[in-house]
């Protein structure tokens, strides 16, 4: 083929790339994104995540604008069909075509992997969005982190590239944040950190508490507690300790999930029972930079996160029911997600006692003139 056609050719596949790309980001800006997800079963826990997924935007554009597909990891145990599911589903929930659709093929795929998404009992929506979000990470885990001098690395550095391989994904870029957990010896001050990542914050709730605050519970899990019977490394024995944790590294989508169940043992034996406690949180100006890591704080200033999707779950152990509340990045309004029933709520009911999982964002939201 003589060259100058040769470039005629790539031209032309260039503009049809560009063209599908164009198409895509235009059904993502008029999509509607209210489609509503059938109950299959007890499915409303899967369908509950799926909605708060669909309206992260990020996660969206890279989806219908097909920009995946060029990182699919093939070499996993999922070989990439979780996320080629996870996709479509969202491409379809975007285009505005239906009222409502059914999540069969999703719910197939991710149950050849995980029993309990097999059959038709109520599973937890917080369990079911941890193996999701790791199933994701590792169907995408092919981008590779720029090559750095790793002598000279801070040590949460050098633990994140041990967590990661030396790969990331979109997923790990967006929903994955890092621990800094210390142990100081309460005799010779002597101190111990260790790097954990997490794809979400699990939160107690005070005991006996009928109303509490965010910042009540993120208090909790970030203060300090006292542990017995530590090996301090300078002192050579069993020592009294404070460990300590904190936030080494923010993810820009920032997921919160509430303790709401717990084992209550009665003599007989151990029952889940559930926290109906009134958790208030904000929907703008979550300001999180007290819980990072002071060796950690950048001179950038402080990440305000906004709310934008809840996972909410109504009832009790014996018979719940899953919701989800989502901000829409096109009209701007919040939406109530009740399985194939989709409608208008104001924001004013989206704080509630039956929150359970919280997604926070940090990236800057729609812009005014991107809104219908």
């Amino acid at each position: 083929m003589p060259q100058n056609m040769q470039i005629q050719v790539k031209k032309k596949d260039s503009l049809h790339k560009l063209s599908l790309i164009i198409r895509a980001i235009i059904a993502f800006k008029n999509g509607r994104g209210l489609t509503g997800l059938k109950n299959l079963g007890n499915t409303c826990y899967m369908n509950s995540i799926m909605q708060c997924l669909s309206n992260t935007t990020a996660l969206v554009e890279y989806f219908v604008t097909h920009s995946y597909r060029k990182h699919i990891n093939r070499s996993n145990k999922t070989q990439g069909r979780i996320v080629e599911e996870v996709a479509a589903l969202i491409k379809v929930l975007w285009n505005g075509q239906y009222k409502y659709i059914s999540s069969k093929d999703l719910r197939y795929i991710v149950g050849q992997y995980q029993q309990i998404f097999r059959g038709i009992e109520q599973q937890d929506s917080h369990e079911f969005l941890t193996i999701l979000m790791d199933w994701l990470h590792s169907d995408l885990q092919t981008l590779k982190i720029a090559d750095s001098p790793r002598t000279n690395l801070p040590a949460s550095q050098k633990a994140w590239l041990e967590f990661t391989k030396s790969r990331e994904s979109l997923i790990l870029r967006l929903f994955y944040g890092q621990i800094k957990s210390t142990v100081k010896c309460m005799q010779c001050s002597k101190e111990s950190a260790t790097y954990e990542c997490f794809s979400n914050l699990s939160l107690e709730l005070p005991q006996n508490a009928n109303r509490c605050d965010l910042s009540d519970c993120l208090d909790m899990y970030f203060n300090g507690e006292k542990i017995r019977g530590w090996n301090c490394p300078s002192c050579k024995d069993k020592r009294d300790a404070i460990k300590k944790l904190d936030i080494s590294k923010l993810p820009p989508i920032l997921v919160v999930h509430f303790k709401r169940f717990y084992a209550d043992s009665d003599g007989l034996g151990s029952t889940y029972k559930k926290k109906q406690s009134f958790v208030n949180f904000p929907l703008i100006n979550l300001n999180m930079n007290s819980y990072v890591a002071r060796s950690e704080l950048r001179t950038g200033g402080s990440k305000m996160y906004h709310l934008y999707a809840v996972s909410n779950h109504y009832g009790s152990m014996e018979g719940g029911h899953y919701t989800a509340f989502c901000k829409s990045s096109v009209y701007g309004k919040w939406f109530k997600f009740d399985d194939q029933s989709v409608s208008a709520i104001d924001s004013s009911e989206v704080v509630s006692s039956a929150a359970y999982i919280l997604f926070y964002s940090c990236l800057p939201e729609a812009p005014q003139s991107d809104v219908i």
